[in-house]
């Protein structure tokens, strides 16, 4: 009964690798090329003597590069020899995922083929064929069952474990698993080799305190990726009773135990826990869980007849894992009846689930740039390690301890609480972000949304409000129309139309489904008994059939019991399947969607003469109509809208627009709420014998006789049109709208034209509305736009057309009633489009925390270092107590409470500074380390100036050397004390990206604390002398330490204040890809 998915299998000539294009749910598309590799014996025996030499420091980089790993032990091979399979993803040859080594097992008995490579790939199984070498995943269809021969299945009658338990597991290690993935990250393998070369030189209490800290790093990596996991997995897993039918008899059993093919007896006001079609009954489904819209929808039963099944078009027949039947009915009075047809992660749910945790979509890992800078770092540390050594050497020192010493200034220049501090930032993000209502599930992308400088909106429900005013209908008349009417004034058959030509449902006896239906219906005059009965006075009218709404065709269609179908979608659709249109159709279609409103077409025609018992195809229904007129709604500007585009715009944001509605309506909504420049010229591209031409729309000013009207009209019948080359060659400031067909030209054109595919890019930096875009189009636009390196983008939309783009931006927000959406990483409760300016605040508060915080402590370290190098030049060192010192007194609280700086409340017009490796980041270390090295010298030689100066003293205890506090180590000490704390203040500027720093009233008090300290070290220091923390100097020579040490630390500050803030703003890169952005 059950068959195995084979989605457009391609045999290939080179059996070196095997592909799969798949075509998936919600217009998923992607194609994977699985390469043979196998372990070669000679490569694995000299690889396992390197990890000998090497300590095992090889197995550590073998493990981070998957690239290195395939070099070490495997080569390509054939079919036969496989062990291993790369798997790469990609979608229009784009990368979407990260390429996985995946291990292959032969399985001689498998169902589907004979000795198949069977491997695992997110979640999902997939084997290749032993015959045709064809890649297949392991998933159920039904594509070679008729639609007849579903609906007569009976339930099963052998059970099969082929496809899995019908659950969702995410796969979460166990803490030891994790806790060794986290011990081998390699900032987490330096801070233990550096545990242990501090605990070997005696410095056992510094080494406990580098423990310490190592161990808070790791539980909070291990608490948030822990806590990431099992919110997902709180999201999808379920497992609940239901009935099913199996031999002819009724059954309970556990959801997890449903098996494709099984027969589900649905009940109203349950969770569907896989996907199933329906084959006899209705629902009504809420399906908010997977596309954020909590419109109710009706689902009817698949039709019998003679057509191949298809998940595609008969979406409206199917029920989805995770949403929730509020009712359930059949004509015998019994609950609605389905067949299962995908369980565990092959649901719709479970394809959203692995999207958000293997799809890679950011270009930007502040991570990744973290690890070039700490490489920066580690060079120059080396640097500093070989001067150690010479001069080491020069003063006797055993090359042993030289070693020693040369290794400490290393771990010394990379500092051991960085990911404790950054790991605290990304945290404090996420709880500011709650508290504004977005929800997060992939925190890695906060820092990508502070990068973000395109943003592309849906229209309906985001910008424009989701429920419509009825303007009025204009009804066929003649040749023509007749004038403005009322819904209750038109014809009979037109309001008929209007009062069963909808999705409408009665839930607790309120009437709920789509805003556009609902508003039409309740214009009409008629009443709702039942989904598929009104009344109107003593006539009732009860439908038999529905076709449902389907975004191909754009339209839906019912029929009544008086054999009469009546039709309504797009105005485009509608026109092609009607035989009275009036020679002014697309005139007045025209003038109403070029002042913004949005238009539905109707029309009807007398079925009495077809036999409806044999007839099942809607196209053969859905011809030879009747055209009845237009429905005109208004579609208003939600009032946060148009104050939130200018906002955006004046940040050097550039915002689009990406809907399924009618370019024209499109356009003016884009002149409303900002999108589009009223004072640049605006051309729509069409095709033409499959060249693009542009016509130049001209808008015409109206009188504003309603506040939430448009003032704007289109006109475009005295413009010649233009060639994308004379368009590109204009030299006005010009703004491009084109449909979902031209897409889809240039999508071809950017795929065929490979070595010039920056032409299709610099003109999609000039088309800001995409009209009539299909949901596929919408996903297909977020990763051809990625593809310019300089575009961060971001997609907020709130429905089911939105997925794909949701998942292909590089970051995607949903407006759903949704505590979390599985198709965006972020989701907000407020749906408005003022969210995004939040989220985009909060991005950037947050990089900028990240990148101060990242300084800061970066700096810290190389201030100690080159202190320490001084140290050493004299024969000493820093005590332990005074390492602690700083580490506790300073860096500790300053780096915490550096994080706990609110965002700014304004959107500034640049982006801060992400990369690590630029100019303004990495002259602003060099500055001031410089100035710290030139204070540090300039104290230490007023020091050797003073009568009181003696040679350092090394007392031999216990056989070794105990380094005390003397002059050098202590005036070293203030000095680069106040060094950091003047950094700390210098790096924490507040606006634009962050509130003012005296509104942090924890850091004030850290930086208050810190200067108490430097007081006491320098006037006080028998106060603390329990603590052996220093020697103290004169009374003359303590006021020269004050006054060097405020000179450095106003220097420091107003370099950073001056001249590092002016660097920042002008390499911020405020023109980045915005087209003609004004």
């Amino acid at each position: 009964m059950i068959e195995l998915l084979e989605t457009n299998l391609k045999e290939e000539i080179d059996f070196g690798q095997s592909t799969l294009e798949y075509l998936g749910d919600y217009e998923d598309q992607y194609k994977l090329t699985a390469i043979y590799y196998k372990i070669n014996k000679y490569k694995q025996i000299i690889y396992y003597v390197l990890i000998i030499l090497t300590l095992g420091l090889l197995y550590l980089f073998q493990r981070w590069f998957i690239n290195l790993r395939l070099f070490l032990l495997f080569e390509k091979c054939q079919f036969g020899t496989m062990t291993h399979v790369l798997v790469i993803k990609t979608k229009n040859i784009i990368p979407i995922a990260d390429d996985q080594l995946c291990k292959v097992s032969i399985v001689q008995d498998h169902p589907f083929s004979k000795n198949a490579r069977v491997f695992s790939y997110e979640l999902s199984q997939y084997y290749i064929d032993s015959y045709t070498k064809s890649l297949i995943q392991m998933r159920n269809s039904f594509s070679e069952y008729t639609q007849d021969k579903i609906c007569n299945m009976t339930g099963l009658t052998n059970l099969t474990t082929v496809y899995g338990e019908n659950i969702m597991e995410v796969p979460i290690k166990p803490i030891p698993l994790l806790l060794l993935d986290e011990i081998l990250t390699p900032f987490n393998i330096f801070q233990f080799s550096a545990l242990a070369l501090w605990a070997y030189d005696d410095y056992l209490n510094y080494s406990l305190f580098i423990l310490v800290i190592t161990i808070i790093q790791i539980s909070i990596e291990l608490r948030d990726v822990r806590k990431n996991l099992f919110k997902i997995q709180k999201m999808i897993r379920f497992n609940v009773d239901v009935k099913v039918i199996r031999n002819n008899n009724q059954i309970t059993i556990q959801s997890k135990e449903l098996i494709p093919g099984d027969l589900l007896i649905i009940e109203g006001h349950t969770k569907i826990s896989c996907d199933c079609i329906l084959i006899e009954g209705n629902c009504v489904m809420n399906e908010a869980v997977l596309t954020g819209e909590s419109v109710p929808i009706n689902k009817s039963s698949l039709e019998k007849s003679e057509i191949f099944f298809q998940q595609k078009g008969n979406e409206n027949k199917m029920l989805f894992c995770g949403t929730t039947c509020l009712r359930s009915y059949s004509q015998n009075g019994e609950n609605a009846k389905a067949i299962v047809y995908q369980t565990g992660f092959q649901t719709l749910k479970g394809s959203l689930a692995r999207s958000i945790m293997f799809n890679r979509t950011q270009t930007f890992s502040f991570y990744r740039d973290s690890l070039r800078y700490l490489f920066v770092l580690a060079t120059l540390g080396l640097i500093q390690a070989n001067i150690t050594i010479l001069i080491s050497g020069a003063q006797g020192i055993a090359l042993g301890e030289s070693i020693i010493n040369a290794l400490e200034i290393i771990t010394i220049i990379v500092p051991a609480t960085l990911p404790t501090a950054l790991g605290a930032g990304i945290s404090l993000a996420l709880k500011r972000l709650e508290d504004k209502s977005i929800q997060c599930v992939k925190p890695d992308k906060i820092n990508v949304a502070s990068k973000v400088n395109l943003i592309a909106f849906d229209k309906t429900g985001t910008l424009t409000e989701l429920g419509l005013d009825v303007l009025g209908c204009r009804e066929v008349k003649d040749q023509g129309f007749n004038r403005l009417q009322m819904v209750k004034e038109v014809s009979n058959q037109f309001n008929e139309c209007m009062a069963v030509c909808h999705s409408l449902s009665i839930i607790n006896k309120e009437i709920m489904g789509d805003p556009i239906d609902l508003c039409m219906f309740q214009e009409t005059g008629w009443e709702l008994l039942e989904e598929s009965k009104a009344k109107k006075g003593m006539k009732e009218i009860v439908v038999i059939k529905r076709y449902d709404f389907q975004a191909e065709l754009q339209r839906m269609s019912v029929i009544t019991n008086e054999n009469i179908l009546y039709c309504k979608g797009s105005p485009e659709q509608i026109q092609n399947i009607c035989i009275n249109i009036p020679s002014n159709y697309n005139n007045l279609l025209y003038r109403y969607s070029s002042q913004g409103f949005r238009i539905i077409a109707c029309c009807y025609r007398d079925i009495n003469h077809l036999n409806l018992q044999s007839l099942h195809k809607r196209e053969i229904y859905e011809q030879n109509m009747i055209f009845l007129g237009f429905l005109i709604f208004e579609n208003k500007l939600k009032k946060e809208t148009q104050s939130t585009i200018i906002s955006l715009k004046q940040s050097n944001i550039k915002s689009i627009m990406v809907t399924g509605d009618n370019p024209y309506t499109a356009i003016n909504i884009g002149l409303q709420c900002n999108i589009l420049d009223q004072n640049s010229r605006i051309f729509l591209g069409f095709l033409n014998n499959d060249i693009l031409y542009w016509n130049e729309l001209k808008q015409l000013k109206l009188n504003k006789v309603d506040k939430n009207r448009s003032c704007y009209s289109l006109d475009s019948t005295q413009v010649q049109n233009l060639e994308t080359n004379e368009i590109m060659k204009l030299t006005c400031n010009f703004q491009l709208a084109i449909t979902g067909q031209v897409f889809e030209h240039l999508q071809y054109q950017y795929n065929a034209l490979i070595d010039n595919q920056q032409l299709i890019l610099n003109l999609l930096q000039r088309i800001y509305i995409y009209s009539r875009m299909k949901p596929n189009n919408k996903g297909d636009l977020m990763l051809l736009l990625r593809q310019d390196k300089m575009n961060f983008i971001a997609f907020c939309g709130d429905g089911t057309n939105d997925t794909c783009a949701l998942r292909q931006a590089d970051v995607g927000l949903a407006l759903s009633l949704e505590d979390a959406s599985l198709a965006s990483p972020f989701t907000s409760t407020i749906f408005n489009i003022s969210t995004i300016i939040n989220l985009i605040k909060e991005g950037r508060a947050c990089l900028v925390t990240c990148v101060e915080c990242f300084k800061f402590m970066t700096l810290y370290s190389c201030i100690q270092s080159v202190s320490v190098l001084q140290c050493y030049f004299y024969d000493t060192d820093f005590t332990q107590v005074q390492y602690l010192y700083q580490d506790l007194w300073l860096i500790i609280p300053l780096a915490f409470t550096m994080d706990l700086t609110k965002s700014y409340n304004k959107l500034a017009n640049y982006r801060p500074i992400s990369n690590l490796i630029s100019l303004p980041v990495l002259s602003s270390v060099c500055v001031i380390v410089f100035i710290s090295f030139l204070a540090q010298i300039i104290m230490h030689q007023l020091l050797k100036q003073q009568d009181f100066y003696q040679s350092i003293t090394i007392d031999l205890v216990n056989d070794d050397y105990y380094i005390q506090p003397n002059y050098i180590n202590s005036i070293l000490l203030i000095t680069s004390s106040t060094e950091i704390l003047a950094v700390a203040i210098a790096y924490t500027q507040g606006p634009p990206f962050r509130e003012a720093i005296y509104q942090n009233i924890y850091y004030i008090l850290s930086i208050s604390l810190g200067i108490l300290g430097q007081i006491i070290l320098i006037f006080f220091p028998n106060l603390i002398e329990f603590l052996d923390l220093e020697v103290e100097f004169p009374t003359d020579f303590k006021i020269q330490i004050l006054i060097v040490n405020i000179v450095v630390g106003i220097t420091i500050a107003l370099y950073e204040k001056f001249v590092t803030a002016k660097m920042n703003q002008k390499y911020s890169e405020v023109e980045i890809n915005l087209g003609n952005q004004n």
